[in-house]
């Protein structure tokens, strides 16, 4: 399966998110899917990197009120500020490889870019189920294998042409680095149609997934490339320089995430 094959290849990072932040793996039939669930339990802000996954959160509070949402691919970081409204706030989420959502949603993903509030529209009584699992799981243990056979049953086909999920396995290959000219000449399909396919299936364009993904890669490369070297970097992705990269990377990440960056020069 093209889903198995990708997640071997890409397994995209968050920010750091601190103790209160904590992961968990989906069952073996899921993990090609399904990036992770996870809890976020601290009451401080929050940076939000794009990761190229997609979430669908369920939030929580000491008053007992609960409600779901779905967040669409984001393509530039952002703060989650803590919301005074809820009290105790607890985030349960499902995050999704970008690959992944089209299995379970109901139409086209060309409007999800940077949404957070289109639940019903793409996954219509998701919220009232995810909910009742909830607050039927007496621990998170008793959650994860409610969720896990509700994806299960809402899985469908995959409707993403074969040839568009080889797409985006060429991009991750090549660290994001191609013409998306070229790659459609590669592949032998209409520029265009391709561009139609990546929207509808991923949400965002050929072009944009490519510079996330190139970001992603970065990234990550920072945080576990122990012998971490800019210059070789500027080579491996495709910059002129130093400074063509730190822009690239200032873009997609916060300022403080670009000084942690730049203290990798001196690895």
């Amino acid at each position: 399966m093209i889903s198995s094959a990708l997640a071997d290849l890409y397994f995209p990072l968050t920010a750091n998110q601190g103790s209160g932040y904590q992961e968990f793996e989906a069952c073996p039939a899921l993990k090609p899917c399904i990036r992770c669930f996870w809890v976020y339990t601290d009451q401080r802000d929050q940076i939000v990197i794009p990761d190229t996954c997609m979430d669908i959160i369920l939030r929580t509070d000491q008053s007992g009120k609960t409600d779901v949402f779905f967040c669409g691919i984001n393509d530039f970081t952002f703060t989650s500020k803590n919301d005074e409204a809820h009290p105790g706030e607890r985030l349960i989420g499902i995050r999704f490889h970008f690959w992944a959502v089209a299995s379970f949603c109901r139409g086209s993903l060309k409007a999800v870019r940077n949404t957070q509030d289109q639940l019903e529209f793409y996954f219509p009584g998701w919220a009232e189920a995810l909910i009742e699992s909830f607050n039927e799981a007496a621990n998170l243990e008793e959650l994860w294998p409610k969720w896990e056979t509700f994806l299960l049953d809402q899985q469908h086909e995959n409707p993403i042409p074969p040839v568009i999920d080889r797409a985006a396995e060429i991009i991750i290959r090549r660290k994001g680095v191609l013409s998306i000219k070229e790659l459609a000449a590669e592949l032998g399909i209409d520029q265009r149609w391709m561009e139609r396919r990546f929207l509808d299936s991923y949400g965002v364009s050929c072009k944009r997934l490519s510079l996330l993904i190139r970001y992603q890669l970065i990234w990550q490369a920072c945080l576990q490339d122990h012998d971490f070297n800019i210059q070789d970097t500027v080579a491996d992705y495709g910059f002129y320089d130093q400074a063509h990269l730190l822009n690239f990377f200032k873009k997609y990440h916060s300022t403080q995430g670009l000084s942690f960056f730049s203290k990798t020069k001196q690895r």
